[in-house]
């Protein structure tokens, strides 16, 4: 799961991440990202940044909302 991310996967968010958004329409379910760099902070929380196929998303996400996919991203 999350603690498995590295530099270098394509990810995509959580389907529990997802749901707990309410979000109608959303490109949360078909985004997909290329993980650039993983930041660990002082409290243990490692954030992603993340190059997105979609505009609009955040750059930097908690690595615990996010799960690898083998789906092409970004012109792969």
């Amino acid at each position: 799961m999350s603690h498995e991310i590295e530099v270098g996967d394509t990810v995509a968010y959580s389907s529990t991440f997802v749901d707990r958004q309410h979000l109608c329409p959303s490109d949360l379910p078909s985004a997909r990202g290329k993980v650039k760099v993983l930041r660990r902070l002082d409290t243990g929380v490692i954030l992603a940044d993340i190059e997105w196929n979609k505009p609009g998303l955040p750059k930097r996400v908690n690595v615990k909302n996010l799960t690898k996919t083998q789906a092409a991203a970004l012109g792969q």
